[in-house]
């Protein structure tokens, strides 16, 4: 890849000022919550459902 090119010689860390970071208030704080639950564990709950109805659909379509 002769377009990528390194910017320094010193690797940085990367940015992470999120909103979960500093969290200041109770709504701030229920919203990472939420936001942590739909990530860790509703996620990877649903996955296999959404990957089966994908696979399904891929398999109906007419072939040519």
């Amino acid at each position: 890849m002769k377009h990528i090119r390194a910017m320094s010689s010193i690797p940085a860390r990367a940015q992470s000022e999120g909103l979960c970071d500093n969290i200041t208030s109770d709504l701030q704080a229920r919203y990472c919550f939420v936001l942590a639950f739909f990530a860790q564990v509703f996620v990877p709950l649903i996955q296999p459902f959404l990957l089966l109805k994908t696979s399904d659909a891929l398999d109906d379509a007419p072939q040519e």
